[in-house]
């Protein structure tokens, strides 16, 4: 099974975590912009605590690291293809 997350910049981890677990996806495709729109948390403890970075994000950011060389595939966009330049 392969699951979609778009949109995944603004979605909280949780929130992308577990449609991934509950559906025993063997392929996840994360889209969207970690630079753009982070997720909304309202609550100040809980963004303290990390909950204001999507796993997405979390990818992004991360994507050098030796452990996720082997295990995700990541490929950033070089043309924006909606706005003008």
């Amino acid at each position: 099974m392969q699951l979609i997350v778009d949109e995944a910049g603004m979605c909280p981890e949780p929130k992308c975590l577990v449609p991934i677990i509950a559906s025993k996806a063997e392929q996840v495709v994360l889209i969207g912009d970690h630079m753009q729109l982070r997720p909304i948390i309202k609550c100040k403890e809980a963004a303290e605590l990390g909950m204001d970075t999507s796993l997405f994000e979390r990818y992004a950011l991360n994507s050098d690291s030796e452990k996720l060389k082997n295990n995700v595939n990541f490929t950033m966009l070089d043309r924006q293809y909606r706005m003008v330049n």
